[in-house]
């Protein structure tokens, strides 16, 4: 795969396509990357917010969301620490420091927006980690555990009382916390205060919540540093990285890039497995970029990423460059695909989009699935001679391929996806 240096990339800032121009923008999360940049792709950056100015924060409905706590490691996992210390409220004036040493530590998961550091030991639909649904009459979840937290040095107890489900009152948190000098003080943050927003963000030194989104409808992505289990983020289970984490509704897919083989009998050597899926929120995540020592960060220039916003447009998105943290600047280009849509109700494929078109050396695949299926790519002349053919596995939502076409003749071709419920067709042309 080549490489392309900053240095030099950075100078690389447009490209062009038949169907949709590019266009360069870069991401400032400034000195030592202190701020979180929350990016539309239509728009730009649309908010920046500093990182140290929240310890906790608290989802404010969806019913997938609607019971996670997030801890912020987004300046170092070392800023906000979680313990469980395995006691329940029954327990809570005997909860002391001490209870640290055999505490289990908690961390956000970078797989989804429910799976906060307070989510961390939740075993099952109704179990949230920190509390569980207490159904009939009041459809609260309750809380049954109690944590320790280190928020900027300072150690606090903490609970929460409740999540309320239904009522005037309907997605407030009540919670509590102590510093260990008394006395425990009861706090809520209540969901009118924020309406449109994923997150309330809680500041246990001051006491205060605030507003630090734009609205959910607003924002694609949000640069920002993050824990993620990935192994190859380093040798801890968690590990501290700088990247983006997509908006949930917003589906993303690594283009994976499909090798030429002229000869239809091979097909089977190309089976290639899929990336993640779609709605994982870190499907872009931090790994679009390589440290090389001792001040260098390279980012290659062959991997791009198709990413359906939140308006429903379908971008095709590439990284250009990465200062390190100590600038904390992103360099990226982005170009709109007009997806089109398939009109048979029965195909598995809602929508997709082969560009550009006319082509010289690639044609990118974009699909949408409506459920996971295998199906083949093939590539014909107009004769009827199969010039190309892949198999590929399909997941649910947004998939994406490239495909080199630079080995072809000019002239037309027929670009085809087949499979179960699967049948589109286009023409393509290649020029030279």
């Amino acid at each position: 795969m080549k490489k392309v240096i900053f240095t030099l990339i950075s100078l690389i800032v447009m490209g062009s396509s038949a169907m949709a121009q590019w266009s360069a923008d870069s991401v400032l999360m400034g000195a030592g990357s202190a701020n979180d940049v929350f990016y539309s792709l239509q728009n730009g950056t649309v908010k920046t917010e500093n990182n140290k100015n929240w310890h906790l924060a608290f989802a404010l409905g969806g019913a997938l969301d609607s019971a996670a706590v997030w801890a912020n490691h987004n300046s170092s996992a070392s800023y906000v620490k979680v313990y469980n210390v395995h006691k329940d409220i029954s327990q809570w004036s005997t909860v002391t420091l001490a209870d640290t040493a055999t505490a289990s530590l908690c961390f956000n998961n970078d797989q989804g927006w429910d799976q906060g550091a307070l989510n961390m030991f939740g075993s099952g639909p109704m179990q949230y980690g920190w509390g569980h649904y207490a159904g009939s009459p009041t459809h609260d979840n309750v809380g049954d555990s109690v944590f320790i937290i280190k928020a900027n040095g300072v150690f606090y107890k903490f609970f929460i009382n409740s999540l309320v489900g239904i009522g005037a009152d309907a997605g407030n948190w009540n919670i509590q916390i102590d510093t260990f000098s008394g006395p425990t003080i009861h706090d809520t943050i209540r969901y009118t205060n924020y309406p449109n927003r994923r997150f309330a963000y809680y500041n246990l030194a001051t006491g205060v919540d605030t507003n630090r989104e734009p609205a959910k409808t607003d924002w694609d992505m949000v640069f920002n540093r993050y824990t993620s289990n990935d192994p190859a983020s380093g040798p801890s289970p968690f590990n501290s990285v700088i990247g983006a984490l997509n908006n949930r509704g917003v589906k993303v897919s690594k283009a994976n890039v499909v090798h030429v083989d002229s000869a239809f009998a091979h097909y089977g050597n190309y089976v290639w497995p899929w990336p993640a899926s779609s709605t994982v929120i870190s499907a872009i995540g931090y790994n679009w970029k390589t440290f090389t020592p001792p001040t260098t960060w390279s980012v290659p220039d062959s991997v791009s990423y198709f990413v359906n916003d939140m308006t429903g447009n379908l971008y095709q998105l590439q990284f250009t460059g990465y200062s390190g943290s100590g600038q904390g600047k992103i360099y990226l280009r982005k170009r709109l695909v007009a997806a089109t849509s398939v009109n048979d109700i029965y195909s598995l494929i809602s929508r997709y989009e082969f560009y550009p078109n006319p082509t010289q050396n690639e044609i990118n695949i974009a699909l949408d699935s409506k459920e996971n299926t295998e199906a083949r790519l093939l590539l014909t002349s107009m004769t009827g001679q199969v010039v190309f053919s892949s198999t590929v596995k399909i997941t649910t939502g947004l998939n994406a391929y490239t495909v080199s076409t630079e080995k072809y003749p000019a002239g037309n071709y027929l670009l085809s996806v087949k499979g179960n419920h699967t049948n589109i067709s286009e023409k393509i042309v290649v020029s030279k």
